[in-house]
Parts: structure tokens; C-alpha cells; sequence
């Protein structure tokens, strides 16, 4: 009991409260009860956690990890019947080890996350977990603990990440779709890379429940697959809001099993920054790619500003905060699931590897230094970097732009920012302004696939899905 009011005094102290012992008795009382109240709120899943996963790929090219002895089916029918699905390694699938990439800490819940719930409702085949760099953090593919995952149209060159299992698992036929998540192009860098779709949705649009995120501000999961239809029916499956998922919002559209209209005239902007920004022969392929379709395009302004400085801080001091507060990252609130809480508990636990500490350390220690400025400052940028995108769609219907600067590299280049920057520049300012993007393939240039890019208003997933399949139907 001392122990108590002990600790509810150190509390009032840190706030700078000064309440009365009996004041601060009340708020003891009151305190417990609201504690057995949040009890009865959400009782938490059975989960199984080991320092030391079991896992190995289960196929040649390192794109699966744990998969099922049996595929799971729970529905005969719907838009997904009939088709083979797997899930990147930080979405919860029950009784399969959730490593996140990393061999020192796994998992095992016994619920699945929202978006797996839908799949099986829909008639899809579970067949298991896609490989991915360790705690997605990437971009390249190249950073998974398990296995190097190869990819199938391009074997010396990276797959891209950090949903690389994902992307591979579509390109090589081991599944009909793939669900990956995006931080900051994790779902169309392997989508270009592997020369399959990618679509990172609006932010918000797909409940994250179940998930264990890199950046919540930033993270969505959506699907990648062969052909825009899947990839469409797929996010039509998985999308709208879910009461776990309190970010979440909107609704799917009333015939998931067609959801695409290719119907009218389309125009797009052509943001001169980031064919700027891209090599001259993949800009040239995109841009004839446009020329081909049946589009209108024409030139828009979309200066970047800070916005790729912005990205690194913001997504690396939220993984952060989202360790120190055990998964229950306040004000974003999806992945309140037992399995996620213990995920993130056993991190803490380990050492995440020398990749994982480059990556995250120095934002964590300028954001310490600068009690948490520099990363208000990064958010600032990322809010001036949205109202400057809502303003250039506001003169067409859709951007269209590279996927990603270069050819997809060889591998060993990721050594620096600005390395990456060749890789997610492109991508990771529609994290940050929330915009939904679908990467679709659209030429070769010696012999490697290059993807454009396109991005659509605010909860105009499927409208800018339709004019991503333009690009691939000619």
C-alpha cells in the first residue's frame, strides 16, 4: 500500500501537482478503480515469446518463412476464393512464429491481425509469413536475419524492401498476393524492383491491429500482386475502418469484387522535382510510359522542401518511442494486441543488431538533446509537404512519377542516406503526406524493370488505382 502512495506521489511531483495526503488518497482509490476498469476492456491473447525463433525459409529464394503445414482456408466463397495469399513477418497470423526479420526475438500469438481476419473471410488461402529486413528497416531487401532474399527477374540485383519476401513470393508465383507494409516505400521499392505492383494506401485506410509497426505516423499494409485487379481486390478485402484500430477510417467500396472504374478522360501531373530528382533514363522511360497511355499530362510544382530530412528523423525516433512505450504508442493507439505488447517487451531485451542501431541511434540521441524539437520541426515539414501535394492534385486528377530514382542497384550500395535516397526519395514523401500510391511496372531499361509511380488524393485509393492500371493495360 506505502508502495502506492509512493508512486502516485512521484507522479503528482513530476507534474508538479501538490495535493493534500488526503487528495491524493482519492486519487488512489480512484485510480485503482479505473485500473480494473481498463481490465475489462480488452482481455489480452495468449502469446508465446522465445529469445530463439525456429525459423528457417521454406523456399529457394528466401521469401517465406513460417508457413503453414496446411494452408488455412476458413471461406469457400468470395473475391479472394481460390487464390493463395501470405503476409509479410510483422503481421500477427495465429500460431505462426512473428519474427519481424529478426532471429533474436519471435512471437507466436494466437489471434490473427484485422487484415488477416479479412483475407480468410474472403476466401483466401493463408499459405504464411513473407520474409523482410529485420524490424523494417531497409530499403533494399538486402537486411533480413534469415536468408538473403533473391530476386526473380533481375538475380543480381536487389528486391527492394523492406517487404522483400513479399514482393519476391508475387514475382516468382509462390502466392497469388502479398501483404506488405510501407514506412517509407516498403511495399513499391520491392514492387518496382521485382517488376510486380505495390500499393501503399492512404494512411489510415487499412487497420493496423495486430501489426508491429516501424513508424506509426508513417506505416501502412497493403497489398502487392501480379496485375491491378488482384492488387485492387486485395485492398477493396482489407480496408476500412475497425474499432481496434481507433486511426482508422473509411469505408471499402460496395463491390469488392470489382472495385476499379477505367472509365473517362484522366489527367496527370508531372512533378518536374522528382523527374528531376531521377536518373535520366528511368525519368525518360516513365515519361513515355504517360505518353503512351491513354492520360493527359501535363506539368506540376511539387517542391520537396525538407521533407527527405524529415523522413529519416520522423521514422526512426517513432520506432523509439514505440519500444520504450511497449507497443502502446499514445495518440496512435492500433496495436493494443497482446502479441504486439510481448513482441516489442522481448526486444528490449536483446540487441537488435549493429543495421538496427545505425538506423535508429542518432535521431534517438537528437531527439533526447533536443527534448523532442527536432522532432516537432520534421512533423512541421511533413504538414507543409502535404498541403503542397493536396495543392498539386488539385490541379489534376492523379501524379505520376518514378517509383524509384535508379535502376534497382546492385547489391551491397546501401552505405549512407544518400544511398537510400536513390531508393525511397521517391516514395517516402507520400508517407509522411499520407497519399495513397500504387508502384505498376512499365518498361525495361537494359534489361532491368523500371515502375511508375502513381498518386492520388487522400482516400482516392481505387480511383488512383484506375489510373495506375492505365499504365500497365496499353
Amino acid at each position: 500500500m506505502s508502495d502506492d502512495r509512493d508512486r502516485i506521489r512521484a507522479v503528482a511531483d513530476r507534474l508538479g501537482f501538490e495535493p493534500p495526503a488526503e487528495l491524493l488518497e482519492q486519487s488512489l482509490e480512484t485510480a485503482r478503480s479505473l485500473r480494473e476498469t481498463a481490465a475489462e476492456l480488452d482481455a489480452p491473447d495468449d502469446v508465446s515469446v522465445t529469445t530463439e525463433p525456429e525459423v528457417e525459409p521454406s523456399d529457394d529464394r528466401g521469401a517465406l518463412l513460417a508457413t503453414y503445414d496446411d494452408p488455412r482456408r476458413e471461406a469457400e466463397t468470395g473475391p479472394l476464393a481460390g487464390e493463395t495469399v501470405a503476409v509479410k513477418d510483422n503481421i500477427a497470423a495465429a500460431g505462426l512464429p512473428m519474427t519481424c526479420g529478426s532471429e533474436r526475438v519471435a512471437t507466436t500469438p494466437a489471434g490473427d491481425a484485422a487484415v488477416v481476419e479479412r483475407l480468410l473471410a474472403a476466401g483466401g488461402t493463408l499459405v504464411g509469413k513473407t520474409n523482410m529486413d529485420a524490424f523494417a528497416l531497409g530499403p533494399s531487401g538486402e537486411f533480413s536475419d534469415y536468408a538473403r532474399v533473391e530476386n526473380p527477374v533481375a538475380p543480381d540485383r536487389v528486391p527492394g524492401g523492406t517487404s522483400s519476401g513479399s514482393g519476391v513470393a508475387v514475382a516468382a508465383g509462390r502466392v497469388d498476393a502479398a501483404l506488405g507494409t510501407d514506412t517509407g516505400g516498403s511495399i513499391r521499392i520491392p514492387a518496382a524492383c521485382c517488376e510486380v505492383i505495390g500499393v501503399k494506401p492512404t494512411h489510415g485506410y487499412v487497420p493496423r491491429h495486430g501489426f508491429v509497426s516501424f513508424g506509426p505516423s508513417l506505416d501502412t499494409i497493403g497489398p502487392l500482386a501480379r496485375d491491378v485487379d488482384t492488387a485492387a481486390r486485395a485492398l477493396a478485402i482489407i480496408g476500412g475502418a475497425d474499432p481496434r484500430d481507433p486511426t482508422s477510417a473509411g469505408k471499402p467500396p460496395s463491390d469488392t469484387a470489382d472495385p476499379l472504374d477505367r472509365g473517362g478522360e484522366v489527367t496527370v501531373g508531372l512533378p518536374g522535382s522528382l523527374f528531376g530528382a531521377s536518373d535520366d533514363g528511368v525519368a525518360e522511360a516513365v515519361r513515355s510510359a504517360v505518353d503512351d497511355a491513354p492520360l493527359d499530362a501535363t506539368p506540376v510544382s511539387l517542391p520537396l522542401g525538407a521533407v527527405e530530412a524529415a523522413y529519416f528523423l520522423i521514422g526512426a525516433t517513432e520506432f523509439v518511442w514505440y519500444v520504450d512505450q511497449g507497443g502502446t504508442v499514445r495518440g496512435q493507439g492500433p496495436d493494443y494486441s497482446a502479441a504486439v505488447r510481448a513482441f516489442v517487451a522481448a526486444s528490449k531485451e536483446t540487441d537488435l543488431g549493429d543495421h538496427i542501431t545505425k538506423r535508429v541511434l542518432p535521431s534517438a540521441y537528437l531527439d533526447a538533446e533536443t527534448d523532442g524539437d527536432a522532432y516537432w520541426r520534421a512533423r512541421r515539414e511533413a504538414i507543409a509537404f502535404r498541403r503542397r501535394a493536396d495543392a498539386a492534385l488539385s490541379e489534376v486528377d492523379a501524379l505520376v512519377l518514378p517509383t524509384i530514382r535508379t535502376l534497382p542497384p546492385e547489391y551491397g550500395q546501401m552505405e549512407s542516406v544518400e544511398d537510400m535516397l536513390t531508393m525511397l526519395g521517391n516514395t517516402a514523401p507520400f508517407n509522411l503526406s499520407g497519399h495513397p500510391a500504387t508502384s505498376v511496372p512499365v518498361e525495361r531499361v537494359d534489361g532491368l524493370p523500371v515502375s511508375a509511380q502513381v498518386v492520388g488524393p487522400r482516400f482516392g485509393d481505387f480511383d488512383t488505382l484506375s489510373i495506375a492500371a492505365r499504365l500497365t493495360d496499353t
